[in-house]
Protein backbone atom coordinates (compact mmCIF):
# COMPACT_ATOMS: atom_id res chain seq x y z
CA UNK A 1 0.00 0.00 0.00
CA UNK A 2 1.05 3.39 -0.36
CA UNK A 3 2.15 4.99 2.94
CA UNK A 4 2.38 8.71 1.72
CA UNK A 5 -1.66 8.03 1.46
CA UNK A 6 -1.63 6.72 4.86
CA UNK A 7 0.27 9.63 5.97
CA UNK A 8 -1.81 12.13 4.48
CA UNK A 9 -5.31 10.91 5.57
CA UNK A 10 -4.22 10.72 8.82
CA UNK A 11 -2.30 14.43 9.45
CA UNK A 12 -5.35 15.83 11.12
CA UNK A 13 -5.25 12.82 13.45
CA UNK A 14 -2.01 13.04 14.28
CA UNK A 15 -1.88 16.98 14.67
CA UNK A 16 -4.68 16.41 16.85
CA UNK A 17 -2.72 13.79 19.38
CA UNK A 18 0.56 16.40 19.41
CA UNK A 19 -1.73 18.81 20.31
CA UNK A 20 -3.06 16.76 23.84
CA UNK A 21 0.22 16.08 24.54
CA UNK A 22 1.97 19.30 26.34
CA UNK A 23 5.75 18.02 26.70
CA UNK A 24 7.08 20.79 24.62
CA UNK A 25 5.99 23.83 26.41
CA UNK A 26 8.57 26.07 27.68
CA UNK A 27 6.79 26.34 31.09
CA UNK A 28 7.06 22.41 31.55
CA UNK A 29 7.07 21.67 35.57
CA UNK A 30 7.73 17.91 37.07
CA UNK A 31 4.41 17.85 38.14
CA UNK A 32 3.07 17.87 34.32
CA UNK A 33 5.64 15.87 32.82
CA UNK A 34 4.76 13.06 35.46
CA UNK A 35 1.31 13.40 34.93
CA UNK A 36 2.07 13.40 31.21
CA UNK A 37 4.15 9.77 31.72
CA UNK A 38 1.12 8.28 34.16
CA UNK A 39 -0.94 9.16 30.93
CA UNK A 40 1.31 7.27 28.20
CA UNK A 41 1.66 4.39 30.79
CA UNK A 42 -1.68 3.76 30.54
CA UNK A 43 -1.90 4.00 26.58
CA UNK A 44 0.83 2.01 26.23
CA UNK A 45 0.23 -0.51 28.67
CA UNK A 46 -2.91 -1.62 27.23
CA UNK A 47 -1.32 -1.04 24.03
CA UNK A 48 1.11 -4.36 24.36
CA UNK A 49 -1.55 -5.64 25.99
CA UNK A 50 -3.72 -5.74 23.12
CA UNK A 51 -0.90 -6.52 20.63
CA UNK A 52 0.59 -9.51 22.56
CA UNK A 53 -3.00 -10.98 21.63
CA UNK A 54 -3.80 -9.90 18.46
CA UNK A 55 -0.30 -9.51 16.77
CA UNK A 56 -0.01 -11.56 13.70
CA UNK A 57 2.10 -14.95 14.09
CA UNK A 58 4.86 -13.73 12.03
CA UNK A 59 5.06 -10.33 13.35
CA UNK A 60 5.42 -11.92 17.41
CA UNK A 61 8.90 -11.86 17.88
CA UNK A 62 9.21 -8.20 16.29
CA UNK A 63 6.10 -6.82 18.28
CA UNK A 64 7.56 -8.47 21.63
CA UNK A 65 11.28 -6.62 21.24
CA UNK A 66 9.30 -3.20 20.83
CA UNK A 67 7.21 -3.44 24.01
CA UNK A 68 7.83 -0.21 25.87
CA UNK A 69 5.94 0.13 28.70
CA UNK A 70 8.42 -1.09 30.93
CA UNK A 71 10.24 1.97 29.86
CA UNK A 72 7.41 4.10 31.20
CA UNK A 73 7.49 2.28 34.59
CA UNK A 74 11.15 2.86 34.76
CA UNK A 75 10.41 6.55 34.41
CA UNK A 76 7.97 6.63 36.78
CA UNK A 77 9.90 5.79 39.24
CA UNK A 78 13.19 7.77 38.52
CA UNK A 79 10.56 10.70 38.96
CA UNK A 80 9.53 9.19 42.27
CA UNK A 81 6.46 7.61 41.49
CA UNK A 82 6.00 4.03 42.45
CA UNK A 83 4.57 1.26 40.17
CA UNK A 84 3.32 -1.37 42.62
CA UNK A 85 3.92 -4.87 41.55
CA UNK A 86 0.63 -5.83 41.68
CA UNK A 87 -1.55 -8.52 39.09
CA UNK A 88 -4.28 -5.57 38.77
CA UNK A 89 -3.91 -4.35 34.95
CA UNK A 90 -4.21 -1.32 33.28
CA UNK A 91 -7.86 -2.11 31.02
CA UNK A 92 -7.21 -2.46 27.75
CA UNK A 93 -10.98 -2.89 27.29
CA UNK A 94 -11.48 0.34 25.39
CA UNK A 95 -8.83 -0.57 22.62
CA UNK A 96 -10.72 -3.81 21.96
CA UNK A 97 -14.03 -2.67 22.24
CA UNK A 98 -13.26 0.10 19.33
CA UNK A 99 -11.17 -2.33 17.34
CA UNK A 100 -12.13 -1.71 13.56
CA UNK A 101 -13.53 -3.78 11.24
CA UNK A 102 -11.51 -5.40 8.12
CA UNK A 103 -8.64 -7.56 7.72
CA UNK A 104 -6.60 -8.54 11.16
CA UNK A 105 -3.03 -8.10 9.38
CA UNK A 106 -4.35 -4.58 8.40
CA UNK A 107 -5.94 -3.78 11.61
CA UNK A 108 -3.38 -4.60 13.26
CA UNK A 109 -0.70 -2.64 11.24
CA UNK A 110 -2.83 0.13 11.54
CA UNK A 111 -2.88 0.35 14.93
CA UNK A 112 1.08 0.00 14.98
CA UNK A 113 1.55 2.50 12.47
CA UNK A 114 0.70 5.00 15.50
CA UNK A 115 3.02 3.80 18.16
CA UNK A 116 5.97 3.15 15.71
CA UNK A 117 5.69 6.84 14.47
CA UNK A 118 5.65 8.25 17.83
CA UNK A 119 8.95 6.81 18.55
CA UNK A 120 10.48 9.42 15.68
CA UNK A 121 9.39 12.49 17.60
CA UNK A 122 10.03 11.38 20.84
CA UNK A 123 14.10 11.80 20.78
CA UNK A 124 13.08 15.47 20.20
CA UNK A 125 10.75 15.41 23.11
CA UNK A 126 13.08 13.61 25.24
CA UNK A 127 16.34 16.90 25.12
CA UNK A 128 13.67 19.41 25.59
CA UNK A 129 12.35 17.58 28.58
CA UNK A 130 16.13 16.85 29.86
CA UNK A 131 16.87 20.67 29.41
CA UNK A 132 13.34 22.17 30.98
CA UNK A 133 13.28 19.68 33.97
CA UNK A 134 17.05 19.05 34.53
CA UNK A 135 17.02 15.10 33.53
CA UNK A 136 20.27 13.11 32.77
CA UNK A 137 19.42 11.54 29.62
CA UNK A 138 18.35 8.06 29.62
CA UNK A 139 17.40 8.71 33.05
CA UNK A 140 13.31 9.62 33.57
CA UNK A 141 13.14 10.12 30.13
CA UNK A 142 13.72 6.48 28.62
CA UNK A 143 10.51 5.62 26.79
CA UNK A 144 10.39 9.19 24.52
CA UNK A 145 14.31 8.14 23.26
CA UNK A 146 12.81 5.59 20.99
CA UNK A 147 15.16 2.75 20.08
CA UNK A 148 17.99 5.12 20.65
CA UNK A 149 20.37 4.60 17.47
CA UNK A 150 18.43 2.01 16.00
CA UNK A 151 15.13 4.50 15.95
CA UNK A 152 15.29 5.08 12.07
CA UNK A 153 16.14 1.54 10.96
CA UNK A 154 13.53 0.29 12.99
CA UNK A 155 10.79 2.69 11.46
CA UNK A 156 12.20 1.69 8.15
CA UNK A 157 11.66 -2.40 9.07
CA UNK A 158 7.90 -1.39 10.59
CA UNK A 159 7.19 0.44 6.84
CA UNK A 160 8.64 -2.19 4.54
CA UNK A 161 5.13 -4.13 6.47
CA UNK A 162 2.69 -1.42 5.36
CA UNK A 163 3.88 -1.32 1.68
CA UNK A 164 3.68 -5.49 1.67
CA UNK A 165 0.16 -4.72 2.02
CA UNK A 166 -2.41 -4.93 -0.82
CA UNK A 167 -3.72 -1.59 -1.99
CA UNK A 168 -6.98 -3.08 -1.00
CA UNK A 169 -6.16 -3.43 2.14
CA UNK A 170 -5.32 0.41 2.06
CA UNK A 171 -8.60 1.45 3.71
CA UNK A 172 -8.61 -0.62 6.82
CA UNK A 173 -5.49 0.44 7.62
CA UNK A 174 -6.01 4.23 7.44
CA UNK A 175 -9.50 3.49 9.35
CA UNK A 176 -7.52 1.46 12.11
CA UNK A 177 -4.94 4.65 12.52
CA UNK A 178 -7.14 6.76 12.80
CA UNK A 179 -8.83 4.87 15.91
CA UNK A 180 -5.81 4.26 17.46
CA UNK A 181 -4.96 8.76 17.35
CA UNK A 182 -8.46 9.09 18.62
CA UNK A 183 -8.05 6.24 21.49
CA UNK A 184 -4.10 7.77 22.67
CA UNK A 185 -5.50 11.40 22.13
CA UNK A 186 -8.22 10.55 24.63
CA UNK A 187 -6.18 9.02 26.96
CA UNK A 188 -4.00 11.94 27.47
CA UNK A 189 -6.70 13.67 27.82
CA UNK A 190 -8.02 11.86 30.63
CA UNK A 191 -6.68 12.28 34.18
CA UNK A 192 -5.12 9.19 35.64
CA UNK A 193 -4.43 8.71 39.39
CA UNK A 194 -1.22 7.10 40.60
CA UNK A 195 -2.74 3.57 42.30
CA UNK A 196 -3.84 2.69 38.52
CA UNK A 197 0.16 2.80 37.42
CA UNK A 198 1.19 -0.81 37.49
CA UNK A 199 4.10 -3.18 37.10
CA UNK A 200 5.06 -3.94 33.03
CA UNK A 201 5.79 -7.23 32.63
Amino acid sequence: MDTLRLRQATAADHAGTEDSVPLMSPTLTREQYVDVLRRFYRIVRAWDAWADQHAPEDLRAMVAERRRASLLADDLKTMGESAPPTEDDVPNGPMTATAVAGDPRAVFLGRMYVMEGSTLGGQLLARHVEQQLGLQPGLGDSYFAGYGDHTGQRWREFKSLLEALPEDDADTVIASAKNMFTLFGDSMRTSIAPKEIVAAS
